[in-house]
Formats: C-alpha cells, sequence, structure tokens
C-alpha cells in the first residue's frame, strides 16, 4: 500500500474532525436511527405477541423458542453476507436495500396464519435486519468527529434501541385492542423515512477513501456539511483501479490477520456472551411473569415494560460519560452490577415484587455492557474491515440470540425452574465483566485511524 495511498486516508479522516457546518452530518445518526429503531422493534415485540400467540397456536416452549429462533437465525446470516457487501459495494446501497427487505417482510409477517409461515417469513427478515445494522452503525462511527464520538453514536444507539421501550410501553394496549398482527404491520414504518436518508445523505467518506476515490470522499464531506478544503483534489490524481484491487484483496484476508484477529476474537466472545443473557431477558421475562409468578398476561407485559423503558435511556446517559470516562469502566461496572443481581434472584422464592425488581436491575446492568458493544466495536477495527467485522460480531450475538430461547425453554421444561436460568445468566455476566477488564483496551478520544 503506498504512502500516497496512506497518506491520504489520514487527511480524509482530518476533515472530518476539522471545523465546519456538518448540517447533514447532524442528521445522520438520526436518520439511521429512526431506520434502525424497528430492529429493536422487531427483537422485543416477538417476546411480546408470544404470550397472546402461544395460547391462540397452543405452543409449548420448546415451540416458543423455535419460533423466537427463527429471526435470530436470519440475522446471523444476514450479518456476515451484507457485512461483506457493504465492504465491496458501500455502505448505503447496503443498508438502503435492507431497510426496505426489512419492512416488506414485516408487513407479510402480519398476514401469517401458522407458526411455521412465521417463522420462514421472520427468517428471510432475519436476513435483512441482521445486515442492516452493523452496516449503519460502520456508517455512523466513520463520519463521526474523535472528541464527540461517543455523544454522536449515542444519538443513533438511543434511536436504534429505542424499540424496545417503544414495543414495551405500547404491546399491552396494541395487542388487546388491535391484536398482535398490528405490531407487525407497524415494523414497515422505516419505509417512510427511507427517502430521506437516501435523499440527504452520501456514501462513507472513509470508505470511500479506503476504495481510493479521494474526489468522491471530498464530495461527500463537503455534502454532509465539512470544510471546502478542495487541496485533496490538488496533488495530482491516483490510479484508482490498482488501490481498488489491493483494498478489496486485503478485505479478506486482514480478518484474519494478527492485527485484527485478536481484537475480533475478544469482540466476538463479548458480543456472544451478553447477547446470551441480554437476548434472554428479552424474550423470556414476558413469558416467565406469567408461566412462572402466576402474573396475568396484561401486568406481566407492563412489567416487562419497566426494564424496556430503563434501558432506552441508558446510551443518553452513556453517550455524555463514555467521552469523559471511557468506555471500559462502564462496561465492566455494567455487566459485573448486573451479573451479581441475576444470581440474588436465586435466593428470592415468591416475593414478586422483589423479584420483578431484581430482574428490571440486572437487565439494566447487562444493558450497558450491551449499549457499550456497538460503540466500542466500532472503533477497534480498520475501515477496510469495519463493516465485515461487525457483522462477524453481530452474527455471534444473533446466534446467541437464536440459542438463548432454545435453551431457556429447555431448561424451564426439564428443571420446572427458572433458577438455573438465573443462575446462568448472572454467572455469565460476571464472565463478561472479567473479559472487559483483561482482554481490551481504552478508544476514548483517539482516532478510529489511529486504534485500528
Amino acid at each position: 500500500m503506498s504512502e500516497a495511498y496512506q497518506g491520504k486516508q489520514i487527511e480524509i479522516g482530518g476533515l472530518l474532525d476539522a471545523p465546519g457546518a456538518w448540517n447533514r452530518r447532524k442528521l445522520a445518526p438520526v436518520l439511521l436511527g429512526l431506520l434502525m429503531l424497528f430492529d429493536s422493534w422487531d427483537g422485543v415485540m416477538i417476546a411480546f405477541v408470544m404470550p397472546t400467540l402461544s395460547q391462540e397456536w397452543n405452543l409449548d416452549p420448546v415451540a416458543m423458542g423455535w419460533l423466537m429462533s427463527s429471526g435470530y437465525a436470519g440475522q446471523l446470516v444476514g450479518a456476515l453476507v451484507l457485512g461483506a457487501f457493504a465492504e465491496r459495494w458501500g455502505r448505503k446501497p447496503v443498508y438502503s436495500i435492507a431497510v426496505a427487505i426489512m419492512c416488506v417482510f414485516s408487513l407479510a409477517c402480519a398476514l401469517t396464519h401458522s407458526p411455521q409461515q412465521l417463522a420462514a417469513l421472520r427468517f428471510i427478515q432475519g436476513l435483512a435486519i441482521g445486515g442492516a445494522v452493523p452496516v449503519c452503525a460502520s456508517y455512523i462511527n466513520e463520519i463521526a468527529p474523535t472528541q464527540t464520538r461517543g455523544r454522536f453514536f449515542s444519538v443513533f444507539q438511543f434511536l436504534m434501541i429505542s424499540g424496545y421501550g417503544a414495543a414495551a410501553v405500547s404491546s399491552s394496549f396494541i395487542i388487546e385492542h388491535f391484536g398482535w398482527r398490528m405490531m407487525f404491520l407497524l415494523g414497515a414504518a422505516p419505509l417512510l423515512v427511507l427517502p430521506f436518508s437516501l435523499a440527504l445523505l452520501p456514501e462513507s467518506p472513509r470508505w470511500l477513501a479506503r476504495m481510493g476515490r479521494f474526489e468522491a470522499a471530498v464530495r461527500a464531506i463537503l455534502q454532509l456539511g465539512g470544510p471546502r478544503d478542495s487541496k485533496l483534489c490538488d496533488h495530482g490524481a491516483l490510479d484508482e483501479a490498482p488501490l481498488q484491487s489491493e483494498a478489496q484483496k486485503a478485505r479478506l484476508s486482514e480478518i484474519f490477520s494478527s492485527g485484527v484477529r485478536a481484537p475480533l476474537g475478544v469482540m466476538v466472545s463479548l458480543w456472544f456472551l451478553t447477547s446470551l443473557v441480554n437476548y434472554g431477558l428479552v424474550n423470556w421475562v414476558p413469558s416467565i411473569y406469567v408461566s412462572e409468578f402466576h402474573i396475568p398476561v396484561p401486568q406481566a407485559l407492563r412489567f416487562s415494560a419497566i426494564s424496556m423503558v430503563l434501558v432506552l435511556f441508558i446510551p443518553m446517559l452513556l453517550g455524555v460519560v463514555m467521552d469523559k470516562v471511557g468506555r471500559r469502566p462502564l462496561a465492566i461496572a455494567g455487566t459485573l452490577a448486573g451479573g451479581l443481581v441475576l444470581l440474588s434472584l436465586m435466593l428470592v422464592e415468591s416475593n414478586v415484587p422483589l423479584l420483578v425488581t431484581l430482574v428490571v436491575l440486572g437487565h439494566t446492568g447487562i444493558g450497558i455492557g450491551t449499549i457499550i458493544l456497538w460503540p466500542y466495536s466500532a472503533e477497534v477495527f480498520p475501515t477496510r474491515v469495519r463493516a465485515l467485522a461487525l457483522g462477524i460480531c453481530s452474527s455471534s450475538a444473533r446466534t446467541a440470540s437464536m440459542l438463548t430461547p432454545l435453551m431457556v425453554g429447555g431448561l424451564i421444561a426439564k428443571t420446572g425452574s427458572v433458577n438455573p436460568v438465573f443462575a446462568l445468566f448472572g454467572a455469565l455476566g460476571v464472565l463478561v465483566s472479567a473479559i472487559w477488564f483483561f482482554a481490551t483496551r481504552e478508544t476514548k478520544g483517539v482516532r478510529v485511524d489511529e486504534v485500528a
């Protein structure tokens, strides 16, 4: 890789940190956050419709687990495949097509009449959802200013996960008055936002620079509202064809290189273990409240909504704090506290208010670790493999989310108790905290070019 090529990539990164109006860049986390809002809506919505579906279709715990896992199975595949596509063809076209597919199949899910149909459609929808999220996260991280990157990303993340709170708060009313199908119909709402993102946002300047398209990268920065500095276009044209060929070949080999392999292994472990706990709580807590704690369905949904709403506001708080104290301390403390609280659930018998309180606190602690994973993961990989590496991390999370419903359903069916479930989740929370402490490095205030 030539020095001229590397130098111009660094200059593109410098322009993204330069003073400017940045009017459209400010819109990017809002627009993409709204597009991804219904990823989290879909992820938790299936948990809230499951008590109704289980009664309507006479589903046992194992069948419920398979139905919940079908969407995550598609997300596993989609995260890998679309991440690779985004490295070759760019961030914008890949996430745009994925969002459109995601919405169309959400509409199709609303028309199903059997668990088999719903599982098949959710698998296909999952392909799009699984790929869109890491690509959008890569885009946001690549255009973010270094010193306020955490806060910039937190706007996107707040909106991205607000579907959890929106589904939790509204599900009881919507399902009771309009039926469970309305939850899927609402999942197509991003189609209303997609035209605005297509019209207002350019391709990622860092991706364009990595492909050797430096003039296009400068134009993208200008479109985002950056400084009108044309020096990059005055250094002489580079022969873009060999640079593009070089970048595409490096993409596949670099994912296994020593500089990428080690952090990728750590991040995949963190994503997998954290998601086992997080998705287990998201998907199963409403049903556990009903089947194990004997709480009526409407009240169970309201209890579940409490933790979802708390998790909703964590990104905005963390967005301010993480740029000051760093990413690691927050993740270490949150997952450790969450794990210990979940372990304590084994000591509580029939005190429903206390059980619900501990579940909420435990979920909040694990939620902090989950939220930190997105901005941190996007910071530790180089641009040439960022979308692909994030796709691999996301696919490990989708693997966990696919296995968790089956694992929890199997444990409850075999033991007749939720204590083994909470014991497992608590132990995993403590283990995740230890990995954060011993195997990660801080990225606060460091340019993504330098971190990678």
